[in-house]
């Protein structure tokens, strides 16, 4: 015969009081870290805690501190890693500020429709981060403070921007390219505010330099799809090149794939250099020329600005914060022909 053992029930706050011999708000008392508990309480209630395996429940913390310790976070799509370095340094210092991080993209789907900060709002997270365009969410009267990682077409009212120097960066890449020779220089852009930066730049410091800059692409996405149709634009319209500068690593990695099937070699034939030094730009990968938008600085700045907000400058004015980007030289750029 099998015998079935019943499973214990998990400890509650009560039990611990009762073990511990104090009250239950003292058991409160000692879990929050408040200071007003005399040291043999605290070490009876740790010791009960202790013994009887108690874990303390997160979400009933949070209903009785009004605050949920949680801070949401709107990213475009969950396979461009070049949101990696800003994520990690977010967490660095959400994590030591003992903030949950919750992220959440712009995925559609028949089964799930929610806006994603209307999600959050609705989840009490104490801030908000968006890595992505804002139009098209609900972001109208936002309670809540937010702040918002790159230059976009649109701005929420009210937030914080913490930025990667678009200009500065792509005029890094133009001089890098110049310095090898190349005067022919296509950009290769898509959709998006970020995006626009750089081409707004690309036609100004190319016009400085003395480079014969061309765009393609426009109306793309900024994804390999878009690097792809982008090249193959720029193939078809005839136009000399010896260089092209992608908005992003994804979209230079379409833009290779479609200069591979034109039988153009990296960087024998073309440069390539793309911006953000993804992981897909790495040594291991695509070797690929790139633009560090410093995104763990930047993920770093937003955290502390966001819990500025949370703390006591929640009415001060709206912040613009600059970080200065870096150039990365690899293997796909080199002597123009």
């Amino acid at each position: 015969m099998t015998e079935i053992t019943e499973k214990a029930k998990p400890a509650t706050i009560y039990d611990v009081a009762l073990k511990a011999g104090v009250s239950k708000s003292t058991v409160s008392l000692v879990i929050r870290g408040e200071s007003n508990v005399s040291e043999e309480k605290k070490l009876l209630v740790q010791s009960a805690i202790e013994e009887l395996d108690y874990r303390p429940s997160r979400f009933a913390q949070q209903l009785a501190s009004h605050k949920t310790r949680s801070i949401g976070v709107v990213i475009t799509d969950y396979k461009n890693l070049s949101y990696l370095g800003f994520l990690k340094g977010l967490r660095e210092i959400l994590d030591d500020a003992g903030y949950q991080v919750i992220i959440s993209d712009l995925h559609r789907s028949p089964n799930f429709a929610e806006d994603p900060v209307d999600a959050f709002v609705s989840m009490k997270v104490d801030g908000l981060v968006l890595a992505t365009e804002p139009a098209g969410l609900r972001t109208h009267n936002l309670d809540i403070p937010c702040v918002m990682i790159g230059k976009r077409e649109t701005l929420v009212p009210g937030s914080d921007v913490v930025f990667n120097d678009d200009s500065t960066g792509t005029r890094l890449m133009l001089e890098h390219l110049k310095q090898l020779g190349h005067q022919r220089v296509a950009h290769l852009t898509g959709v998006g505010g970020i995006a626009i930066n750089r081409r707004v730049a690309f036609a100004e410091h190319a016009k400085e330099l003395g480079l014969l800059g061309s765009v393609f692409g426009e109306g793309q996405p900024t994804t390999e799809i878009g690097g792809y149709m982008g090249t193959k634009e720029l193939l078809a319209s005839g136009k000399a090149f010896t260089a092209i500068y992608a908005a992003n690593d994804y979209m230079a990695a379409g833009a290779f794939s479609a200069l591979k099937e034109a039988g153009i070699r990296v960087p024998e034939d073309v440069s390539l250099a793309g911006y953000d030094d993804s992981p897909i730009a790495s040594e291991y990968l695509l070797k690929l020329t790139t633009v560090d938008e410093q995104g763990v600085p930047v993920g770093r700045q937003a955290a502390s600005l966001l819990l500025e907000r949370i703390g006591q400058n929640a009415t001060s004015a709206p912040k613009n914060i600059s970080i200065a980007p870096t150039l990365v030289v690899r293997g796909s750029t080199a002597k123009a022909k």
